[in-house]
Order: structure tokens, then C-alpha cells, then sequence
């Protein structure tokens, strides 16, 4: 019986990935962003699902969801019925996240589900119903199609005080105002203020010792797929110092591939451009997207190598 009640617990967390309705495409949902955020990143599902990259990791079966029992019970497409998730961290790392998500849903189907777990509590929150998940985070619908989901119940409270207009957004904020550089046919894109602030395993690179600020998009045109990184540091001296670590590793996949020892990450870095301005680096990707699929295909570890 416990079992049960942890997938289905489970079950219903996930739906916070899904249940919110749709926010202007393409940027996070400001108005529910407190001020004070560390960081955010956005998917657009509806440009990413637009785009051959999709098309082809579908092909692949690169997209098939391992537990469809959930997305059964949710009543749920993923790709058809999402068209948005945004994550956010209410303090550097990953210690207090919020996910919050647009698309379509049954909303009813879905009380139901929560309303059938044995341990299931409803928790009044000014004007909103803050759901607590048997244990495993709490919910709360902001409107009718605009839900959260949280770990710890006091970021659910703070979201939707700040939703209520109690708390003042981020959408004054140096954060949201980066956000503005970002490409208008981005399918991806995030920002956060302050690298150095982020959890311990991201702290080891000696890239990111010297890194403030980061930016990151990607998008698709003319069937390729173009990833911009930019990074920016508190001096010049910084920023060469991380342009010249960039262009060593790219140096270093280079020599390993004349040995020999080719994987995904090396073939990612080689087709990596370091450019330089000022304080800033941006580091640029733009393959065909075939071949990124390809390249994910016989080499599933290749991102997270590359960023190792």
C-alpha cells in the first residue's frame, strides 16, 4: 500500500511539470518570479517540438518516456500538452527550486488523483490551496491552469504571495533584464547572476572559478542547431583567463582524436567557437541538427562529458 501511495505521490509531482496554462511563448512567467531569484531557465515546448531536432530524436526513439504508466494515469502528452516549463532557484545551487509549467491538463482528473492518496492534505493559503504531496513536496494551483511545485512549502508560499502581488516579482531585476538579450527563436535559455554561488560538483571547474554571470540559448535555423554560452567575469584579465582554459580543452579534443580516442564530447568541442569581448566569453555551437542527434545517439554521455 505504501508503494502505492509513493507512485502516486510521485505521479502528481510530476504533473507539476505539466499543469500550467500557457505564458507568453518563449520567456519565463514573470509575474510569478519573486525578486531576489538566483537563477531561471525556460523550455519552450511548442518551438522546441517545432524544430527537426525533435523531429529526429523522436525518430531515434531518443524521446520515449520510460514510465508511460504515469503519463497514462496523469492523462498527460508531454510534448502535446506542455508548452512551457520554467525552473527557477530561490537561492544559489539547487537547495530551493520551483518548477512551474503551461499547457493543457485536466484539472479535475487530476484533483482527483490527489484526493485519492491516503495521506493527502489541503493546506488554505490566503486566496490559494497549497497541496501537500504524501511526503513528497507540495503544489498549489496559482489560477485555474497555472500550478507550482516545490520541496519545501515555504517557496511554494513565497511564489504565491509574490503572485498575489504581496512580494515584488524579479521583473525589475538584473536577471530579467538579461533575459531580454535572449533570441527570440530560442527553444532553451536561462540566466544566472552569479556562477560562483552555485553548488559545490559546478564549483570544481577552473572555468567557473573565474565566471560571474552566465547566459545560455539555444534554438534551430535552417535545420541546425546553434547553442550560445556567454559568460562574463569580473575583469578582462578573467575573462582571457577563461577564454584561453575554453580553447585549451578544445585543444586537448583535438590531440586525443589524432590518438585516437574520439568521443561525443571531443566532436562536441571541435565544433565549439570561442569568441572574446571585454569581460564577456561566449562559447558557440552550430551543427546540423542531424548530426547532434547522431552524435547523442552513439554518444549518450557526450553532453555530460562535455561539461565535465
Amino acid at each position: 500500500m505504501r508503494k502505492k501511495r509513493m507512485a502516486l505521490s510521485a505521479a502528481l509531482a510530476a504533473a507539476a511539470l505539466v499543469l500550467v496554462i500557457p505564458v507568453r511563448p518563449g520567456t519565463p512567467p514573470t509575474s510569478i518570479i519573486p525578486e531576489g531569484t538566483s537563477w531561471v531557465a525556460h523550455l519552450d515546448m511548442d518551438k522546441f517540438v517545432a524544430t527537426k531536432l525533435y523531429e529526429y530524436l523522436d525518430k531515434d526513439g531518443r524521446l520515449e518516456i520510460k514510465n508511460r504508466d504515469i503519463t497514462r494515469k496523469l492523462k498527460i502528452d508531454i510534448f502535446k500538452d506542455i508548452t512551457g516549463l520554467t525552473i527557477f532557484g530561490l537561492e544559489p545551487g539547487d537547495e530551493r527550486i520551483v518548477f512551474a509549467a503551461s499547457g493543457k491538463f485536466d484539472k479535475k482528473h487530476l484533483m482527483s488523483l490527489f484526493m485519492d492518496t491516503e495521506d493527502h492534505k489541503e493546506i488554505p493559503y490566503g486566496s490559494f490551496t497549497i497541496l501537500a504531496l504524501d511526503r513528497h513536496g507540495f503544489g498549489a494551483f496559482v489560477k485555474d491552469g497555472l500550478f507550482l511545485y516545490a520541496d519545501h512549502r515555504e517557496d511554494i508560499e513565497k511564489v504565491l504571495d509574490t503572485a498575489a502581488g504581496k512580494a515584488k516579482n524579479f521583473a525589475a531585476s538584473k536577471l530579467n533584464a538579461i533575459f531580454k538579450d535572449v533570441s527570440s527563436g530560442a527553444f532553451i535559455s536561462g540566466v544566472v547572476e552569479d556562477l560562483t554561488g552555485l553548488g559545490r560538483e559546478i564549483k570544481q571547474s577552473k572555468f567557473v572559478n573565474k565566471a560571474k554571470m552566465l547566459l545560455f540559448n539555444a534554438q534551430e535555423a535552417q535545420d541546425s542547431f546553434q547553442l550560445q554560452v556567454r559568460v562574463s567575469a569580473d575583469s578582462p584579465e578573467s575573462a582571457q583567463d577563461m577564454a584561453d582554459i575554453a580553447r585549451g580543452l578544445i585543444a586537448m579534443a583535438k590531440l586525443g582524436l589524432k590518438e585516437g580516442r574520439e568521443t561525443g564530447a571531443a566532436s562536441l568541442l571541435l565544433a565549439i567557437q570561442v569568441k572574446l569581448v571585454e569581460n564577456t566569453v561566449s562559447l558557440e555551437l552550430n551543427r546540423p541538427s542531424r548530426e547532434m542527434v547522431d552524435i547523442l545517439s552513439h554518444h549518450p554521455r557526450a553532453l555530460r562529458e562535455l561539461l565535465d
